[in-house]
């Protein structure tokens, strides 16, 4: 469940950075694109007046040069020009200007040599310290040019104005488009953490999870069939666990039968030939095995329908443990395989499932992994666990978990002539301590020769007031 909201966080950023992204890109590429607009329409707009107005300018200060002894300072600062424009003319060599600040060094070189020089009309846009500066230079035949300088302040001041308008309504947009995408986000991936719940529900058991069909019509066909699949599942594992259970109850009759007849046959095992006597042990051992066989079954369909029923109770978990291994045979002695505890250890527990989960574990190690070596009891702040170590060759990292499924048998086991069970008896033993609160692994066992480990593991009773 963790990982699955780990993935549902990661898929909920991905969406909502795509969708911040592609709005900053938008918005960058909006102002960007409405900046470079403006600016060539605004610019291309007052050169064209700028050069309109030094054309009309350059006309009279020709026309007044024809005069006798004209009166060049006074002819300059008579000019109409726009605001914060400056007129400069150049006459044989000498340079005049209207405005004392704004005179020959106001106009870039090249410029100059443009129009003085080569009698070419020229315009050029460049940065002084006041800001953005227009110069437009006009030849006026013999050895005069004509200068009008615009200090274009207004202009910046505008584009200034665009580009923080535009700055503003993008931060706007993109804020905005986060808190869509948040939302988006959350409310697209809402359905799908729905069906990772109940999946994860279905999973655990739960098999009544449903999916709401109502809603938003896009999703009503799968919610819709996520449902029929889902009841389809539940009703085919309840046939199959009516099954399992009417056929474990019909053969529990001819199974009294075959073994009252394997114990009348028993009785008289003396007067049979030492054929016949083997022939009987073999036929004894099959029924004992069938019966197991069954009782597991049994056992199994009471979990799948539900009728499992725990009889709690505060027991001593030591003297327990000590009990199931005495009654599966193996030695608890002074120098047998479990050493029992100072602290008997009190637990609330089923005795009796726990008593067969841990019988299941002990049988299992003495079928598949040459018996039991050593048993611990041990406390772990609220939980008590029981520590089974065999002598087996271990289980592989990839079968951990497989070995608590049912019918599952490892790889010694897959052979019948082995002896082994048929894979319910670690199975139980994971439903017997679920059903009360615990639970079961198997690990590498410490010992230098190698094993497994089975730790039961079940929670403590709560101290006496």
């Amino acid at each position: 469940m963790r990982g699955l909201r780990g993935r549902r966080r990661r898929l909920r950023f991905r969406v909502t950075a795509a969708f911040s992204l592609g709005a900053l890109l938008l918005a960058s590429g909006i102002s960007i694109t409405t900046l470079v607009l403006a600016r060539r329409y605004l610019v291309s707009q007052r050169e064209t007046s700028a050069v309109r107005q030094a054309r009309a300018n350059a006309r009279l200060v020709q026309s007044r040069l024809r005069e006798p002894d004209p009166d060049i300072p006074r002819l300059l600062t008579s000019l109409a020009a726009p605001a914060r424009s400056s007129s400069v003319l150049y006459r044989e060599g000498e340079w005049f200007a209207a405005d004392a600040l704004v005179g020959r060094d106001a106009l870039p070189v090249p410029m100059q040599q443009v129009v003085v020089d080569d009698r070419v009309p020229a315009t050029q846009r460049y940065h002084a310290a006041g800001g953005t500066t227009l110069a437009v230079g006009i030849p006026l035949g013999g050895r005069a040019a004509y200068f009008e300088v615009s200090r274009l302040v207004e202009l910046d001041r505008t584009l200034a104005t665009l580009r923080n308008s535009l700055l503003l309504a993008s931060a706007v947009l993109v804020v905005g488009s986060f808190g869509l995408a948040v939302w988006a986000s959350r409310r697209i991936l809402t359905p799908v953490a729905e069906i990772g719940r109940a999946a994860t529900a279905i999973a655990g058991g739960h098999l009544d999870a449903r999916l709401d069909a109502g809603g938003d019509d896009e999703l009503f066909a799968l919610a819709t069939s996520f449902n029929a699949m889902v009841d389809t599942l539940q009703r085919r594992i309840e046939r199959d666990a009516r099954f399992a259970s009417d056929v474990s109850h019909e053969l529990r009759s001819p199974l009294t039968t075959l073994r009252s007849a394997v114990q009348v046959m028993e009785a008289r095992r003396s007067g049979l030939e030492p054929r016949a006597a083997r022939a009987l042990d073999l036929l004894a051992a099959e029924v004992r095995r069938f019966d197991d066989l069954v009782r597991d079954l049994l056992e199994i369909s009471r979990y799948d329908a539900g009728a499992a029923a725990v009889d709690r109770s505060v027991v001593p978990l030591a003297a327990l443990v000590a009990d199931v291994l005495a009654s599966e045979g193996v030695d608890v002695g002074v120098d047998g395989v479990f050493v029992a505890p100072a602290d008997p250890l009190l637990v609330d527990v089923d005795p009796r499932r726990l008593g067969q989960a841990l019988a299941n574990v002990v049988r299992n190690a003495s079928v598949h992994a040459g018996g039991v070596c050593h048993v611990r009891v041990e406390a772990d702040g609220d939980f008590a666990r029981v520590l089974v170590d065999d002598a087996g060759p271990g289980v592989a990292v990839d079968e951990r978990a497989r070995v608590f499924e049912r019918f599952a048998r490892g790889r010694a086991a897959g052979r019948r002539s082995s002896g082994g069970g048929v894979g319910l008896g670690l199975a139980l033993a994971a439903e017997h301590l679920a059903l009360q609160g615990g639970r079961i692994w198997v690990e590498d066992a410490p010992s230098p020769d190698g094993g497994a480990r089975f730790v039961l593991e079940v929670r403590r009773a709560a101290p006496a007031p």
